[in-house]
């Protein structure tokens, strides 16, 4: 019985974290404060955040690049972006990768990312791209 309390309760706090992380990182992309994350706001996001990872200017992310940032699984960044399998992430394979991953999020198709669709995709695969954690 006291186990199953104790899930509940990990659940629950699991479930609170979400909302606030989605409070957390919606307002940044939310560029023009409508409450929402428009393809061109998450877009404009994707390509900063790979030129922050791209340390040598080169358009092209390493795995070393990927695993300077401590907040991103550089396998799992690889295995999801890396298109040709070559190991190395080609800007062009970031930005695909990035706009599929928009419209798994999207699941209302409008469009927009709004706060529940944010949450409800980080409780299904803890972020909505694990390339991006939008700092």
């Amino acid at each position: 019985m006291m186990k199953k309390i104790l899930a509940v309760i990990v659940m629950i706090l699991f479930a609170v974290s979400l909302v606030f992380a989605a409070e957390e990182i919606l307002p940044k992309l939310d560029k023009n404060k409508d409450g929402k994350v428009s393809k061109k706001e998450y877009m404009n996001a994707v390509k900063g955040h790979f030129s922050k990872l791209d340390k040598n200017r080169d358009g092209v992310l390493t795995r070393e690049e990927i695993k300077s940032n401590e907040k991103i699984d550089a396998e799992k960044t690889i295995g999801e972006a890396d298109a040709d399998k070559d190991g190395r992430i080609l800007k062009s394979e970031y930005e695909q990768a990035a706009k599929k991953r928009f419209s798994s999020i999207d699941k209302n198709r409008n469009g927009y990312i709004d706060r529940n669709e944010w949450g409800a995709e980080r409780s299904e695969l803890y972020s909505p791209f694990t390339l991006f954690t939008f700092e």
